[in-house]
């Protein structure tokens, strides 16, 4: 049996990639939590790309490295996972299993800090405005 089908039968969700991202194999249970990509780069949250170019640039490294990364789910929500990855010559084997508890902003407190911005906004506008009058009655 070779290592592409051993692969298929890992029971949580394990890619085997290259150092730019491109996903060789995977297994069948990464489908579920997972859409299909034909590279990494694909699932991996924006914000957290440069926690990933990290663990990709250590294919040198014979250790495992693990970084905690947002992953897009294969319903477009966007959850925290426990990222590992041990390299193998230029094949790295990346496993990523659900973090439970590591904090994430939440929809709530994102919204909450936007209304507040909405808020300092309107007041630095007013300032602006009151700052205009003033000028404008000046020259005159």
């Amino acid at each position: 049996m070779d290592i592409s089908s051993i692969a298929k039968w890992i029971p949580i969700p394990y890619f085997q990639i290259t150092q730019d991202g491109t996903i060789l194999n995977s297994s069948n249970i990464t489908h579920s939590y997972f859409q299909p990509a034909s590279n990494i780069w694909n699932i991996i949250y924006k914000e957290d790309r440069n926690k990933a170019i990290v663990m990709l640039s250590q294919n040198t490294n014979s250790y495992p490295v693990t970084q905690y990364l947002i992953l897009q789910t294969s319903n477009k929500l966007f959850m925290n996972f426990k990222c590992t990855i041990q390299w193998e010559g230029s094949i790295g084997h990346l496993v990523c299993t659900e973090a439970e508890n590591i904090k994430v902003p939440s929809v709530l407190s994102i919204q909450k800090s936007l209304v507040n911005t909405q808020k300092r906004l309107e007041e630095s506008e007013k300032h602006v405005n009151n700052v205009t009058k003033i000028l404008n009655m000046r020259k005159h």
